[in-house]
């Protein structure tokens, strides 16, 4: 089950990523009032607690099945930059720290998904479960 969840943790992941790359190619692409809404506060803060959802519904029983503390503590990192990139960036202050901060979190945390994903396979495979 938490595998399924990475594994969506991980497209989810990437298409942050993709999302703050392709954002300003975007901006020449779409009227101004979808491109401010595409790079608006709010849907960041929206896909913050998409991300956080996704999170738990990977992280928690992935953390069951393994035991590995360096998957949610990856995954409390990614998250903090994600929202510090959401809410922490001062209004006058550049574009680059917001983009920054939402790229790095975004690449922490497909690495958290894919480490859980891993741990969560090898334990499977390990210690196969009986039927029953």
């Amino acid at each position: 089950m938490s595998s399924r969840w990475d594994g969506w943790g991980q497209v989810l992941s990437a298409l942050c990523v993709v999302h703050c790359v392709a954002l300003p190619a975007v901006f020449g692409l779409l009227p101004a009032a979808a491109a401010g809404w595409l790079s608006g506060e709010g849907t960041h803060q929206g896909l913050l607690v998409l991300a956080l959802a996704g999170a738990l519904a990977a992280f928690i029983p992935g953390w069951r099945l393994h035991r590995r503390a360096a998957v949610p503590m990856l995954g409390i990192a990614g998250l903090s930059l994600l929202a510090a990139g959401a809410f922490l960036v001062p209004e006058g202050a550049s574009e680059g720290w917001e983009m920054g901060l939402t790229l790095a979190g975004g690449a922490v945390m497909a690495v958290a998904h894919g480490r859980n994903r891993a741990l969560c396979r090898d334990c499977c495979e390990c210690h196969p479960r009986e039927e029953g």
